[in-house]
C-alpha cells in the first residue's frame, strides 16, 4: 500500500469521503453518466431514486471495513430532494453511521464540515483527510491544512494482499 493509504488507516486519522463519483459509482444514465439534463434533475430524483440502483466501490468498502466506521464520514453537496437517497446509499453500502453523513448545500461548506470533524475529535486538521474526485475541492481543503486524497488512490486498494 502507499504511504498515504497507510496514513489513512492509522486509528487517529479521520477520513471524509465525497459521495457522487467516490462512494457511489457515477453512472445514473444508460450508457452515460447522467440520466437527465441538469435542469430536469430535481423532477427526475423526486420520481426516481438514482441511488437505489447506484453501485458502491468494492475497494472503498474494503477500506472502510478495515478502518472501522468510527472515524469514517461522508460529506456531499445535496439538495433536500436528494438527501434521503444519498444518506441511505452510504449507510447501506458502507456501514457508515447516519450521523457521520453530512449533506451540505454547496461545496465551500465541505471544508466547514472538515473543521467540525477536527474539533469534535480533538485532532489537528492534518489528521482529517478528504477523499474527493474534484481537484478544486481538494485544493481548497489542502489550502486549509487538511490531508487530501484523490479517489484514484483507492483503485488498487486491497490488491497487494494486505
Amino acid at each position: 500500500m502507499s504511504a498515504l493509504i497507510d496514513y489513512l488507516l492509522e486509528p487517529q486519522t479521520a477520513v471524509v469521503f465525497d459521495i457522487d463519483g467516490v462512494l457511489a459509482v457515477y453512472e445514473f444514465g444508460e450508457l452515460g453518466h447522467s440520466a437527465v439534463p441538469d435542469g430536469d434533475w430535481e423532477a427526475y430524483v423526486r420520481t426516481h431514486d438514482p441511488y437505489a440502483s447506484s453501485r458502491p466501490v468494492a475497494e472503498i468498502q474494503e477500506f472502510v471495513r478495515r478502518k472501522g466506521p468510527e472515524r469514517v464520514f461522508a460529506c456531499s453537496v445535496a439538495q433536500d430532494f436528494e438527501a434521503p437517497g444519498k444518506r441511505a446509499f452510504v449507510c447501506a453500502n458502507y456501514g457508515i453511521p447516519a450521523d457521520h453523513v453530512r449533506l451540505v448545500p454547496d461545496k465551500p461548506l465541505k471544508t466547514a464540515f472538515l473543521h467540525k470533524v477536527a474539533r469534535e475529535l480533538s485532532i489537528p486538521t492534518r489528521r482529517v483527510a478528504l477523499v474527493e474526485d474534484t481537484v478544486k475541492t481538494l485544493d481548497a481543503a489542502c489550502a486549509e491544512g487538511f490531508t487530501t486524497v484523490h479517489v484514484t488512490s483507492f483503485f488498487d486498494f486491497g490488491r497487494d494482499g494486505r
